[in-house]
């Protein structure tokens, strides 16, 4: 592990945020409206992509109290605005299956085009947005009724979907076409797009930084051959600033297992104090400070894939795909403080508010370590 001075206002900012913890800017932690009401509890999901089971954290605890099994290659998850339903992506038999949060079983299967890879959701709209990697498009699924109402076109493949806090839109990225594209989730009409001659190469995982109102502010993106990430101003659309990681020593870098993407993970923290990274290429974690983008430090993990963090932003937890573990990391002291053992190859976790009967129901169904 490395540290550089850390010039954060984060305490700071913690402070103030208490006053806010169920508005705006909780809302990174995958927008819902039980965030911050009593009698609710926070879950950490953890899909596993080499196996078929995804595996539910109490982070009180760093506990695995729930496993969803069954899932072909579960890529990306999601939750309803109730935090009673849970919607993944299946791989496998092509489809955003609907698994009830509290007896763990899928109670629907709704079949899509093509091959998905990760899924996103809209609390204010009430719909799951589904990126199609196997078709250019993105699929829309009501909440209501658990169907696919829309098919959006897309100008490629989509590897990933993510909600801006607000909940007004879906961000679109794709690989291949290199290209990101904002959808409004009132129309689902794409608003606007950033095409290659500005992205430059593949789209990669995104976070979001949102103004005092809980507007978008500035959208940060993964891209594949960037160990860092690039800055996209949302109301002006466009590139600003393009954020490359300080060097590691080379014994660190290792390019097995890394494919090409070099950083593959980005996690805006509650607080808006920071923003983390995690490198497939060097193994870090990697953080730098909001609004500043000044650079905070970086904590040695293995190889690695997705990250989310806790609603009080004290801990980040990180799938290790190396190890088959979902690390944890204590951000006062950039240090692992547990290690937390799941399925083959965990990759995509969110961060989710759940009625507090939910967990309990939940360690009943479905608790134990993998």
């Amino acid at each position: 592990m490395s540290n550089a001075p850390r010039n954060n206002p984060r305490n700071f900012l913690i402070a103030i945020v208490m006053l806010f913890l169920a508005g705006p800017l909780a809302a990174q932690i995958q927008s819902s409206p039980l965030a911050g009401q009593q009698g609710t509890a926070v879950v950490i999901a953890q899909t596993s992509s080499g196996g078929s089971n995804t595996y539910l954290i109490d982070p009180s605890s760093n506990q695995v109290i729930g496993i969803i099994e069954g899932l072909g290659l579960p890529h990306g998850i999601t939750v309803n605005p109730e935090g009673t339903k849970y919607y993944v992506t299946n791989e496998h038999d092509i489809s955003v299956d609907v698994v009830d949060a509290r007896s763990l079983k899928v109670i629907k299967r709704i079949p899509l085009a093509a091959r998905p890879n990760n899924i996103a959701s809209s609390s204010s709209a009430r719909k799951v947005y589904a990126a199609i990697a196997g078709a250019p498009m993105v699929q829309v699924i009501d909440m209501d009724t658990d169907e696919v109402i829309k098919s959006i076109a897309t100008v490629g493949g989509v590897h990933n979907t993510f909600a801006t806090p607000d909940g007004r839109y879906i961000a679109a990225g794709m690989v291949g076409a290199r290209t990101l594209s904002i959808i409004d989730t009132s129309t689902d009409e794409i608003a606007w797009s950033l095409g290659p001659e500005v992205m430059k190469e593949g789209v990669r995982p995104m976070g979001f930084e949102t103004n005092a109102d809980g507007s978008t502010k500035r959208i940060f993106v993964n891209l594949s051959s960037l160990e860092g990430f690039v800055v996209v101003d949302f109301e002006k659309r466009e590139v600003v600033e393009k954020i490359v990681a300080p060097r590691a020593p080379l014994v660190k870098y290792n390019l097995i297992g890394v494919r090409n993407s070099l950083a593959h993970g980005i996690e805006v923290l509650a607080d808006q104090s920071a923003v983390w990274v995690v490198s497939r290429v060097s193994g870090r974690v990697i953080g730098w400070t909001l609004p500043e983008l000044e650079w905070i430090g970086d904590v040695d993990v293995g190889v690695s894939s997705w990250l989310t963090s806790t609603p009080d932003s004290r801990y980040l937890y990180v799938a290790t795909t190396g190890r088959d573990e979902t690390v944890v990391i204590d951000l006062e002291t950039l240090t692992v403080v547990e290690r937390i053992k799941v399925g083959d190859s965990p990759k995509r976790m969110r961060t989710f508010h759940v009625p507090a009967d939910v967990i309990q129901m939940t360690k009943r169904a479905g608790g134990g370590s993998p």
